[in-house]
């Protein structure tokens, strides 16, 4: 049984590789030739096109993982079941189930490694390749933002604005909130807009309120500014930092900010958990091929092709919609994330149960 495996094993890691460039070729053509024609309008010298290319190769590779590990296994075993050696293996009470499971096994930690190769190599590689891109197509971010609420660096400051103009580092519609140190109502200030002037916010139009003896009091100022409004503008920039350019570590800092500062974080918590997801396709692609791919004994090479790409693309569009389900609202992240690999787990544990044997 451990020879059995182990040739099975010794089989499958060539093909996987094999396959891994292939498809890791295919995504780079895809890539390129979606850009082409961006890239010749900015005369985009042809080593810079090259750089961009090899900057993608990280991201390619963790993209082509599950569809190259489908592939070479579903190719091993239909080689097997070809060249009628299946056969003997089931006609010597060998159960398929158990010569299958170092594959499971390679899916399994193929899926771990995959989330440390992400951190560890693909996020710096892609944000290197966005950048450079953003940088020889002219493409400029846009930092403006609307709808802004954020707790100051001094403690007891709350701003709440309606819209920040990046370029003039204006705010419109300002609303600061101050409170003391045991969270009670100090000073509430109104302004129909503010302008930083390098170190502190300067509020034109503004309404004071705060409490006196006699009551809540009301003072109005043509321009007002308070010593503890000295937050960055940057604070106040959209936030347009991309989870897949974020390690997990760093994507849960930047969601907890987003969710202290009030902002919807729906979308970068689905990719967060997207990604955690992405480990478990591995395993999943090695249960389905191990139950599928030994049933073919004619045409393997092209039958495994067409079965790893018709699997790949109905599980990335399922994927695909149950994450804009929660992006929308109709789904919680956890579940858009997780709900096709629970699926598609259920789905394979239930064809390995009925494998060949």
């Amino acid at each position: 049984m451990k020879l059995l495996r182990r040739m099975l094993l010794l089989d499958c890691i060539p093909v996987f590789f094999t396959a891994l460039f292939f498809f890791v070729l295919m995504l780079q053509m895809v890539d390129l030739f979606g850009n082409l024609w961006r890239y010749l309008n900015q005369d985009v010298p042809v080593a810079v096109i090259l750089q961009l290319q090899l900057l993608y190769i990280p991201k390619c590779i963790s993209y082509a993982v599950p569809i190259s590990l489908l592939f070479s296994i579903s190719y091993t075993l239909g080689q097997l079941y070809g060249n009628n050696e299946l056969i003997a293996l089931l006609g010597s009470g060998v159960s398929l189930r158990y010569a299958v499971t170092p594959l499971l096994v390679l899916g399994a930690f193929l899926g771990l490694a995959l989330l440390s190769y992400e951190d560890a190599v693909v996020i710096e590689s892609y944000s290197e390749k966005n950048a450079l891109m953003q940088q020889v197509l002219g493409q400029r971010e846009n930092l403006n933002n609307s709808n802004v609420t954020i707790r100051g660096d001094v403690g007891g400051v709350i701003y709440s604005a309606e819209y920040y103009n990046n370029a003039d580092r204006t705010i419109s519609n300002l609303v600061v909130l101050m409170l003391t140190e045991d969270g009670r109502f100090k000073r509430r200030i109104d302004a129909a807009w503010a302008e930083y002037n390098g170190s502190i916010w300067i509020m034109r139009d503004a309404r004071v309120y705060s409490f006196s003896d006699s009551g809540l009091a009301e003072d109005r100022y043509a321009e007002y500014s308070d010593p503890l409004l000295t937050d960055d503008p940057v604070n106040f920039q959209r936030k347009q930092k991309d989870i897949e350019e974020m390690t997990l570590s760093e994507a849960r800092v930047y969601i907890e900010e987003l969710r202290r500062s009030g902002q919807e974080s729906r979308a970068e918590r689905t990719d967060y958990y997207k990604r955690i997801a992405f480990a478990f396709t591995p395993i999943i692609v090695a249960m389905l091929s191990s139950a599928i791919g030994s049933r073919f004994k004619k045409n393997v090479l092209l039958m495994s092709l067409l079965l790893s790409l018709s699997l790949s693309v109905v599980f990335y569009v399922f994927q695909m919609l149950t994450s804009l389900f929660a992006v929308i609202g109709y789904l919680s992240p956890v579940a858009g994330s997780f709900i096709p690999v629970i699926i598609f787990l259920s789905i394979g544990t239930a064809m390995l149960k009925f494998i060949r044997t």
